[in-house]
């Protein structure tokens, strides 16, 4: 055996790279008996079923009728002692893959007397010494039993994952929830859901009794019970990212109430039907060290609607400098161009007093009309601004001007990722030096994505000339508009002109080789 094998690092480092071969990695286990232990290790590492493990029991100890494994015999001491080994290897049972699950296993679960054995033979913290992390669809077919659910609780687990079905009976669903704390009170992570979030939660749990929980995810959240919901979340005090799925209409009173302190709360995710269930929590919560904010609706919100979110948000944040990035998705489904949503600067004046904002992301929430004043007043406001998005499916006005455009990109030399529709139809206004003549803005050499949405074009405004110059670092490959709109099939008037100043962009720039720089410099978010 090669000496670099002698290196724990080194065996596991290569075994990773087989992580997905599950032939590879008993063929290594059978190698030698160096290799064995970590090989298994990583082959048994993740689990979506318990149908693997109790097919390591003897063939003659087990045998399937109507694809349900039952015992035909009574495993021997030593039998089952093969299997604990084997279950001392899983640190994670995660949700199957349903492609994966039905080829291999397609419909064939373990009888309740198989693990009835089993858990009698073991507990769980004997059986899964090094479990880490559960989801409870890994049992799906024991859906929606939460006693096989309550075999995996132990104080070593760290993460869970838990959806249990609308049909079971509420108290016990309630009661297990409320044991938590002292079945594994070792929790960092937990997801709770009912029929996979398409149900609300009648009753919270409080988290307080879970000391170390820093993140949780629950996905069925009535705004009727918002107030009792930041109260629970409220008193787990590491908590550091939630993540909550919002339901209903009918709101609890936010008017006249002091706002909940979270006071660990870093990054936040909400997602309803409406942006106004988003609202009414942001309305009622106050975050002083909230950085990341995501906000996801499935309804066009109106212009009014827009601007109490922005609102809230900056009122919620009363530390300006904290907020580093807001992510803010309507995913309605675009299907009449003449559902206009105008949006002025005005709406997102607001954001203007979170001063540390790194990431400002709109993707879709309407007519963009912004105008030069706000745009010039984002380097100021952000000077550390990275990314600035206003994207949209919906045609947008172009009322900011070119020359307000690359201004606001040279101004904020931290500047990487640029989306802002403009009117180029105009002479650029170039500043000019003491003797009249004209100085470009300083070379910006940071910004390489550049889309300019539904922006109107002509020569006049030299654009690839003042690209070339300025952003040095733009390339013809990260420079693009909309050619349409999705299924609104909205043809952008300026497509040719634009066209034109992507070729004089790539003639004016010196490139390196196509494939080398699509290699090098390929961003996975870019909008093509």
């Amino acid at each position: 055996m090669h000496r670099a094998f002698y290196s724990d690092d080194i065996i596991y480092s290569v075994l990773t790279h087989l992580k997905f071969s599950p032939t590879d990695l008993k063929n290594v286990a059978m190698t030698c008996r160096r290799l064995a232990a970590p090989a298994l290790d990583i082959l048994w590492s993740e689990q979506s079923s318990l149908v693997p493990l109790i097919m390591c029991l003897p063939e003659d100890a087990r045998k399937i009728m109507d694809r349900t494994i039952h015992l035909s015999r009574e495993p021997t001491p030593s039998e089952w002692e093969q299997l604990r080994i084997t279950a001392s290897r899983v640190r994670k049972f995660i949700e199957p893959d349903s492609d994966v699950y039905d080829a291999f296993y397609p419909k064939l679960r373990v009888s309740g007397l198989v693990l009835r054995r089993l858990f009698e033979q073991f507990s769980s913290p004997t059986l899964f010494p090094n479990l880490f992390a559960f989801d409870s669809k890994a049992l799906r077919e024991y859906s929606p039993d939460l006693s096989v659910v309550r075999m995996f609780m132990s104080a070593g687990l760290e993460a869970l994952f838990l959806d249990v079905s609308a049909q079971f009976p509420i108290h016990e669903a309630e009661q297990f929830l409320a044991a938590l704390p002292v079945e594994a009170h070792g929790l960092r992570e937990l997801s709770i859901s009912m029929d996979d979030g398409d149900t609300a939660f009648t009753v919270l749990p409080s988290f307080g009794m879970l000391p170390k929980l820093i993140t949780l995810t629950i996905s069925g959240v009535d705004v009727c019970m918002t107030r009792q919901a930041i109260t629970n979340i409220q008193q787990a005090q590491c908590l550091n990212t939630l993540k909550l799925s919002l339901h209903g209409t009918a709101y609890d009173h936010d008017g006249g109430v002091m706002a909940l302190e979270l006071n660990s709360l870093e990054r936040l995710s909400l997602s309803g039907d409406a942006l106004p269930q988003c609202t009414h929590f942001i309305r009622q919560i106050t975050t002083r060290q909230l950085s990341y904010v995501t906000i996801e609706y499935r309804q066009p919100a109106s212009p009014i609607e827009i601007t109490a979110f922005m609102e809230s948000l900056s009122i919620s944040c009363p530390n300006h400098g904290s907020l580093k990035q807001i992510h803010m998705v309507d995913e309605t489904e675009v299907e009449n161009v003449e559902i206009v949503i105008p949006l002025s600067s005005a709406v997102f004046r607001p954001l203007l007093k979170l001063t540390g904002l790194l990431h400002v992301v709109f993707e879709g929430i309407g007519n963009y009309n912004l105008d030069d004043g706000f745009i010039n007043d984002i380097p100021d406001a952000w000077p550390g601004i990275q990314e600035l998005k206003f994207a949209s499916y919906r045609p947008a006005s172009c009322t900011v001007t070119f020359t307000a455009m690359v201004s606001l990109a040279s101004r904020c030399r931290s500047l990487q990722s640029l989306h802002l529709t403009c009117d180029a139809t105009q002479p650029t206004i170039v500043p000019q030096a003491e003797d009249g003549t004209e100085r470009l803005w300083p070379a910006q050499t940071a910004l390489r994505v550049l889309h300019v949405g539904y922006s109107q074009v002509s020569e006049l405004a030299r654009m690839s000339y003042i690209l070339a110059k300025v952003f040095p670092a733009l390339s013809t490959w990260n420079f693009d508009w909309y050619q349409f709109s999705g299924s609104l099939n909205i043809v952008n008037a300026s497509e040719p002109a634009l066209q034109e100043v992507c070729d004089q962009l790539c003639a004016l720039q010196s490139l390196p080789g196509q494939d080398d720089y699509y290699d090098d410099n390929y961003d996975s978010d870019m909008e093509w």
